[in-house]
């Protein structure tokens, strides 16, 4: 039986626009870490990642209720978000053959080489991030071929909640959406809270990692699918709600556990109010949306650019070369990927 009620299409030309912003924001974070900039922007990339989190989280339920069963939602997201993936992680390892330390023989028969491509094509980039004598040097602040993949794993499991959180409400009646995702979102925070707290007292790096992954980023999820439940009331009040976000947002960032208590609605409450707002740009709100290959794409165009030295020259032609080397390929991977295959938006 198929299920009704999907997310109304007049919220989607703006959250391509926010997604233009968010993958811009990411794209200048790193590259001020890896080139050691300091270029200031609205977020971080951190805040970034969980505006892309939050909208996923609006689009995701209705996006399930859509399809007759798990399977076909799940092969919607695959081939949506594999293809791109893949080029990058097969693309990357095959062309920094030319960035190694090893000869080509050497590289292509390095164990090394065969890990990278089979962790982060299993989607654990955290197994073996480097590629066999790739951007190794003093030059290099991090020798990761692409540290962004790390939230692609986490992207996967929220995915896999969505039926997971309707199983629960088939199962438990007196649960309705708005509560379960509000004791999803608690359950997040509190295990944001725990993991923090281990680390501040044993500064063991493990812990602030554990506290970044997939429980931790629950909460923008679910903040932004609770915003999908109350879309009609926050729609009517868009001023107020986007006030309201970057209120919490500006308090998330100066009050004392506040970005991981206050950050994730007022992330979600912000990325939400920007889609919302009742025009759009028709440049950056066509079907061929590039965003998602930005963000794929940039890290090892940032690192590739300190291999050539061109962080040497100036700050303005670094981030010139990384935003336009980012855009060509993305735009020549989108259209070279929708000829082979036909993706859903």
């Amino acid at each position: 039986m198929r299920l009704t009620n999907p997310a109304k299409s007049t919220y989607y030309h703006n959250m391509d626009i926010v997604r233009y912003l968010l993958s811009l924001a990411v794209i200048v974070d790193h590259t001020n870490i890896v080139a050691g900039y300091d270029m200031p922007f609205f977020i971080s990339s951190f805040e970034a990642v969980g505006g892309f989190f939050a909208l996923s989280g609006f689009l995701m339920y209705p996006n399930y209720l859509r399809h007759d069963n798990c399977m076909g939602y799940l092969g919607q997201r695959a081939r949506r978000i594999l293809p791109p993936y893949i080029f990058i992680v097969v693309g990357a390892a095959l062309f920094l053959v030319i960035a190694s330390t090893l000869t080509p023989t050497e590289y292509f028969t390095s164990k090394g080489f065969y890990a990278y491509l089979a962790a982060n094509l299993s989607f654990l980039n955290w197994l073996h991030p480097d590629l066999p004598g790739v951007f190794q040097g003093v030059e290099f602040n991090i020798s990761a071929v692409n540290a962004s993949l790390w939230t692609m794993k986490i992207e996967w499991c929220l995915y896999f909640s969505v039926p997971i959180f309707i199983f629960f409400l088939s199962r438990i009646k007196r649960l309705s959406t708005i509560s379960l995702s509000v004791i999803i979102i608690i359950i997040s925070i509190l295990y944001r809270l725990y993991f923090s707290n281990l680390y501040i007292q044993t500064e063991k790096e493990i812990y602030h990692i554990l506290s970044r992954q997939i429980f931790g980023q629950l909460s923008y999820f679910y903040f932004g699918m609770l915003i999908y439940f109350l879309k009609d009331i926050f729609s009517r009040n868009l001023l107020l709600m986007g006030i309201i976000g970057i209120a919490l947002v500006y308090l998330s960032r100066i009050l004392d556990y506040g970005s991981i208590i206050l950050n994730p609605l007022g992330i979600s409450m912000t990325v939400m109010a920007i889609s919302m707002i009742p025009y759009s740009i028709p440049l950056l709100s066509s079907k061929n949306n590039i965003s998602y290959e930005m963000y794929l794409f940039h890290f090892p165009i940032i690192q590739f650019g300190i291999f050539l030295g061109v962080h040497t020259y100036n700050i303005w032609i670094e981030y010139l070369y990384v935003l336009s080397v980012t855009i060509v390929l993305s735009l020549l991977a989108h259209f070279s990927l929708e000829k082979l295959i036909k993706r859903p938006r």
